[in-house]
């Protein structure tokens, strides 16, 4: 029984569909944990990066979506109304209207505002085709980046790290939290 669920959880299309989901609740992590893998031979490189890319531009499109469902609740219309003035709401989307395709691409490098600038995007109802060719754009550029990156450089030292090395992507994925958490604190 143990030796069946070991088959199926190694099984490469499994282990893309876990780095699918892992990217909706950990981005940073979920390349990492990616790259190892790859590193390690239990998914190839270009499948480890297609489930990322997937991950990352369906959790985008999906940010978007929940702001244009955000837009048609009322309560959420009337409680923004109590904390900003209607002139502050315009202001704000005109603003990002006006930099749209710069703020989209940016907030792709900086954690944090992703959430904030894409919700913002669906609930000003810009063009979703602008904004999901922007995301797609970024998405790749910055992932293959990333992903790349690490496994061309974890490739030169993680398979000597013998068998105490996942023990440390646990300290990787805690130390990623931590610095996310310092950076939304210090703004």
């Amino acid at each position: 029984m143990i030796d069946q669920i070991l088959n199926i959880t190694s099984h490469p299309l499994l282990i893309a569909v876990l780095i699918v989901v892992a990217t909706w609740v950990l981005e940073d992590a979920a390349i990492i944990s990616a790259a190892l893998l790859s590193i390690d031979g239990f998914i190839g490189p270009l499948l480890a990066f297609l489930a990322l890319f997937i991950g990352i531009f369906s959790g985008d499109l999906g940010l978007y979506g929940l702001g244009r469902m955000l837009a048609k609740w009322p309560l959420l219309s009337r409680q923004l109304n109590r904390w900003f003035s209607e002139e502050k709401i315009s202001n704000a989307n005109e603003w990002l209207r006006q930099r749209m395709v710069y703020t989209v691409l940016t907030v792709r490098v900086i954690p944090g505002l992703r959430l904030p600038s894409y919700l913002a995007c669906g609930y000003f109802s810009y063009s979703f085709q602008l904004f999901a060719g922007l995301v797609l754009m970024a998405s790749l550029v910055w992932t293959g980046i990333l992903f790349f990156a690490l496994y061309w450089f974890g490739s030169m030292f993680w398979s000597e790290l013998s068998a105490y090395k996942w023990f440390l992507l646990p300290l990787f994925v805690l130390g990623i939290v931590f610095l996310h958490k310092r950076v939304q604190v210090s703004r």
